[in-house]
């Protein structure tokens, strides 16, 4: 479980559980479904999709994007199933199968609790983590408001009012 409760909590988190929320934070707010974060070598990409369009955001910071998948394993109840015995017949040489990691990412914003399906594709140095979100249109405006608290913090404005229960 992932819980949003303030600012301050937001600001004390490590910074790659930290930037787990601010992606979810800003999927909320813009209402998208799904969010991906595909990971190459050396470097990630963070992509979202807001009523069936892709987009692409700003590239995780490259000391957190190797985090992440252990950040969303941290938050999440996954399934991480055996490998089984596996001959791979084509491709890299000593290859072998990793079976997807599969589960629930419950994110707790304010008094809202949004159940988010969440996909790890374990290969390193790529795979990807895929989360996705049924009904985010619920969740804009709480987003919304919790963000703008944030960035009024890292800026040193007032802080506006916390997002409602």
């Amino acid at each position: 479980m992932l819980v949003y409760e303030s600012t301050e909590q937001l600001l004390a988190e490590p910074p790659a559980r930290r930037y787990l929320h601010t992606i979810l934070l800003t999927a909320l707010r813009d209402k998208a479904e799904r969010v991906e974060v595909r990971f190459m070598e050396g470097e990630g990409a963070l992509y979202y999709r807001v009523k069936g369009s892709d987009w692409e955001l700003t590239p995780p910071p490259d000391d957190l994007y190797p985090q992440l998948k252990d950040a969303v394993r941290e938050a999440a109840r996954l399934v991480q199933p055996d490998r089984p015995d596996t001959t791979i017949l084509f491709g890299v040489p000593d290859a072998r199968f990793e079976p997807m990691e599969v589960g629930w990412l419950t994110y707790q914003l304010g008094g809202y609790w949004v159940d988010i399906v969440a996909r790890i594709d374990p290969r390193e140095p790529y795979g990807y983590i895929r989360l996705d979100i049924d009904d985010p249109e619920e969740f804009a405006d709480a987003a919304g408001d919790a963000l703008e608290a944030y960035a009024a913090t890292l800026t040193g404005e007032e802080e506006p009012a916390e997002p409602a229960s």
